[in-house]
């Protein structure tokens, strides 16, 4: 035989071993090493967030934001999505606008995570749609705009990164500013470090790749490989002194102030009374105990509106407190004798971590309330004929 008819068949060869791997992995899907977040304890060995992003065809990569939704898409898979979601021609949710602000407007931004974004319900239910809607019910002649861009899984870090990369730039009024659940979330990496590292720089080759099921075991093999050279391996004995918090509590008040610059702000505290609070440090300090390790010395309890009631004192800042809300509503609820949902919180909530839509325009009415009492939306008022 030839060596250049040596060469094809070896090609040939290489060809058909990885085409039918390829065939036999995506019958089989796999999505064990696909889908899972790794941040979340249980499967820490294999860090695999961004190799689940990059597999998502729905979204971009930034180096500084990580993620963000690629422009002029509807979202409609029904395995994820309850209602269908626009996302426009900037890369959020909702109708087009412009970044420049129209005159005579008040523009709201709105900064958050997937409570913002509106998981599983309607474009116009989210509460940034309702509170612009409520506003120009309330102001008849005047001009509101109250803009989505709420990104799912979004941490503070993002949050602020993304108003200082873009939003800023959209002229703000007022910037809400609504994170919390997924800052505490457990991590191997923080998203500080994360973006220090430039982790999220991936190339449209990586992207190219990801798309194979072959690439994705062979990257699932290496960071594995890396894992166990750090010495962790799925021994909770191993992993549990290195986790850290997405975002600490300290991180969190430092992404706040750095967005309080030049408009109004107001803080959310991202947190339900369908959880039990800082759900994610109980769960972890049981695993330690049950291992017999300390935790890192940062996983203190995270009461979340104590967090934020000190945040927003510091910055002379309104505050909504979610948990707070949700509590006092439902018990009106029962005070009144309203027939309510087994478990009760389904009353104001999706799923125990997203609101739905009563939910959502419960937010948008206290925030209409916060809104007014503002000296930036006074101002507007005063101003317009």
């Amino acid at each position: 035989m030839s060596r250049r008819r040596r060469i094809l068949f070896s090609i040939v060869t290489v060809f058909l071993f990885f085409g039918g791997l390829e065939g036999i992995l995506r019958l089989h899907d796999f999505a064990g090493y696909v889908n899972f977040n790794a941040d979340l304890l249980g499967l820490p060995l294999l860090d695999l967030t961004r190799l689940r992003r990059v597999a998502n065809r729905t979204v971009t990569f930034d180096r500084r934001v990580f993620w963000r939704f690629k422009p002029n898409q509807i979202l409609a898979d029904p395995e994820i999505y309850r209602r269908p979601v626009r996302i426009n021609s900037l890369g959020f949710r909702g109708p087009d606008f412009t970044p420049a602000k129209p005159a005579r407007t008040f523009r709201i931004i709105c900064l958050g995570d997937s409570t913002t974004f509106g998981w599983s319900v309607a474009d116009d239910e989210t509460y940034p749609a309702q509170l612009e809607k409520r506003l120009l019910a309330r102001y008849p002649g005047r001009n509101f705009q109250a803009l989505n861009l709420g990104v799912t899984g979004y941490t503070s870090l993002q949050g602020r990164e993304l108003f200082l990369s873009r939003a800023a730039g959209f002229q703000p009024d007022l910037v809400i500013f609504a994170f919390g659940s997924n800052d505490q979330l457990p991590a191997l990496t923080s998203d500080a470090e994360q973006l220090a590292a430039g982790a999220w720089r991936i190339s449209p080759v990586q992207v190219c790749l990801s798309r194979l099921q072959v690439f994705k075991l062979l990257r699932a093999g290496v960071v594995y490989l890396e894992r166990r050279l750090q010495g962790l391996s799925l021994d909770p004995k191993t992993f549990l002194p290195h986790l850290k918090r997405k975002v600490n509590q300290k991180e969190f008040a430092e992404n706040s102030a750095a967005v309080k610059r030049g408009a109004g702000f107001i803080l959310i505290a991202v947190d339900f009374p369908s959880l039990p609070m800082d759900h994610v440090f109980v769960n972890l300090r049981q695993e330690a105990e049950k291992a017999g390790v300390a935790l890192p010395p940062e996983w203190s309890f995270w009461d979340t509106g104590e967090v934020a009631r000190q945040t927003a004192s510091s910055l002379d800042a309104p505050l909504l407190d979610l948990r707070g809300l949700f509590a006092g509503a439902l018990q009106a609820a029962r005070d009144s004798g309203e027939k309510l949902p087994d478990p009760d919180w389904q009353y104001l909530m999706i799923d125990n971590g997203h609101p739905n839509a009563r939910g959502h325009r419960l937010i948008a009415e206290r925030l209409a309330g916060l809104i007014e009492a503002t000296p930036e939306f006074r101002r507007f008022a005063e101003a317009q004929p």
